[in-house]
């Protein structure tokens, strides 16, 4: 499937150079590397002809036609798993994953299994962000439970990318932890990068990119030694909510990787998404409750001693 644009240059945009140009006006529907390569293929046309260069200065009254190309998946196994589809319109849709469920294939990955093969027997993703990571513009791990949002077209997805990357895209976990924090809440603000003695892991570490999170302490269990939090990360870095939990001290529970204590599962859900829709601008909130097996667990640990931070919830 493909699309064509066409754009104007007005006075107030003469003289600059015409990838730039082209890379605001589209608002985030391409990339300007990508537009770069199709002005060099040759496959935009300024005033119906071919041939202009990236370092084209636009001027006043210019015409330029663009065609973009939908990627197609390919390659990919579409399976029927069963998936909770939260919201979906033509643009985009949002799914509750299971914990355990990879989000797109990778090395060691069972063919079928990923959450991206279950939906495209369902509907087209796009693959903007490579034909083997279909719709996705954030992910949550395999161990992880909760809302993943997912682009269906292109100029979708290079929409949300650009929400997520001005921060745009409000996250809300809970996460059951190792420990009571004696605050109520707090931030943590460490570089998150990736170790240099294991290599599936990620560390705090001077070199890694800015990382933020914000944490409350929703409810606390005294004779478990645990508490479960509500976490907010503004930055989305690889493992990020378990890194900088186990740097405060309290690791996720069931946290092979940072935790070290086996457990049934991982007690991290990725609970809440808000946004504004890239297309029609309506801001959308949605939540996914806890699973059942994250509930059972809290339900566990409420004993008469544990006591709640929202006394009349």
């Amino acid at each position: 499937m493909e699309h064509s644009i066409n754009i104007f240059v007005e006075s107030t945009d003469e003289g600059i150079r015409v990838d730039k140009f082209l890379t605001t006006q589209l608002q985030g529907q391409i990339s300007r590397t990508s537009l770069q390569s199709l002005i060099d293929q040759g496959e935009i046309l300024c005033n119906g002809k071919t041939g202009i260069q990236q370092k084209y200065r636009v001027r006043q009254g210019d015409h330029f036609a663009i065609t973009l190309k939908e990627k197609v998946a390919c390659g990919l196994t579409a399976s029927h798993a069963s998936i909770k589809i939260i919201y979906e319109d033509e643009f985009l849709l949002i799914v509750d994953k299971p914990e355990g469920m990879v989000v797109h294939p990778g090395n060691g990955v069972e063919q079928g299994s990923t959450l991206v093969e279950a939906l495209l027997s369902h509907c087209p993703l796009s693959a903007a962000s490579g034909t083997n990571r279909p719709g996705i513009v954030h992910r949550i791990d395999q161990a992880t439970s909760g809302l993943v949002l997912l682009a269906k077209t292109d100029a979708t997805y290079w929409q949300l990318t650009r929400l997520f990357a001005e921060r745009r895209v409000h996250k809300v976990y809970y996460a059951l932890v190792w420990g009571i924090p004696h605050l109520q809440s707090g931030t943590i603000e460490s570089p998150v990068g990736r170790s240099f003695r294991n290599r599936t892991t990620m560390c705090i570490c001077a070199k890694g990119r800015y990382a933020l999170t914000y944490w409350s302490l929703r409810e606390a269990f005294k004779n478990a030694h645990k508490a479960l939090l509500v976490c907010e990360p503004k930055t989305g870095r690889t493992h990020q909510i378990r890194v900088h939990l186990k740097s405060m001290g309290y690791p996720i529970v069931g946290d092979l990787k940072y935790g070290k204590i086996p457990d049934k599962r991982l007690y991290l859900h990725a609970h809440q998404l808000d946004f504004r829709h890239p297309t029609t601008h309506v801001h959308m909130t949605f939540q996914s409750d806890l699973p059942i097996s994250f509930e059972r667990e809290i339900q566990k640990l409420r004993a008469p001693e544990a006591y709640s931070t929202f006394e009349n919830q």
